[in-house]
């Protein structure tokens, strides 16, 4: 096959001269960059791997990090692990090996990311959330995830988000309010843990944490106020109770 042979087929003459002619309007100053840069948003982003790994925690306790590659970038993202799990919760697979961290590792679920959900993954648009999220519940059939681990299923979810952003060059709160039909994104409402229960804490409370919002705050930062002094009052009045 000739060179011309080549650009013909690929069309590759016209989406030089495209991209030329971009950065003549553009009047880069880095006209190759540019152009480098306009003909890579020129191409569709698929999910070409999804590698996992095993990492430790703030606290020293293994959890799930991923890396999801595309052909125009890498991106990570880690679970977090939590003392508690409620009756409802899905399964956050560990080994349970008592001789390797305690039973806490989670090489099973790092496998389970390697071997089958980068297989069903590759070549999709990570653009597409609902269908990515989709494709992992459906490979796993059990009520709770058991067999996948939620952890390994929420760490490729969270690193497809993150690719999903970047694809279409959005910070990543404004894909996930795409995402969710809202157009319009405002700053959420603070939420403020006031008492703790549960086993974070010393007492016999049942309930991991009791949490109050200040709702009826006008700007994000009476929110803050309000929820700070709320705090504070509660604990000058809890305190008295005791003494």
């Amino acid at each position: 096959m000739s060179v011309q042979e080549y650009l013909d087929k690929h069309m590759l003459s016209r989406k030089i001269e495209d991209a030329v002619n971009a950065a003549v309007r553009a009047k880069t100053p880095d006209p190759v960059l540019f152009i480098s840069n306009h003909m890579k948003k020129a191409v569709s982003s698929v999910i070409t791997k999804v590698k996992a790994r095993q990492i430790l925690d703030s606290r020293g306790i293994p959890t799930v990090e991923v890396e999801l590659f595309t052909n125009k970038g890498v991106f990570r993202a880690s679970v977090p692990c939590g003392d508690s799990t409620g009756m409802y919760e899905a399964v956050e697979l560990r080994d349970g090996d008592k001789g390797t961290y305690l039973g806490n590792a989670v090489t099973k679920a790092v496998k389970n990311i390697n071997e089958k959900i980068s297989e069903a993954l590759v070549g999709m648009d990570p653009t597409v959330q609902l269908q990515i999220d989709h494709a992992m519940i459906d490979l796993d059939k059990t009520e709770k995830k058991s067999e996948l681990g939620a952890n390994a299923i929420l760490a490729v979810s969270i690193a497809a988000c993150r690719a999903g952003a970047a694809e279409k060059e959005v910070p990543l709160y404004k894909h996930i309010a795409d995402l969710s039909g809202k157009t319009n994104a405002i700053l959420p409402v603070p939420a403020f843990t006031v008492i703790s229960g549960g086993k974070h804490s010393g007492n016999s409370l049942p309930v991991q944490d009791i949490m109050i919002l200040p709702t009826g705050a006008g700007r994000f930062e009476e929110a803050l106020q309000m929820g700070s002094e709320t705090y504070h009052h509660l604990k000058v009045i809890l305190l008295n109770q005791i003494l």
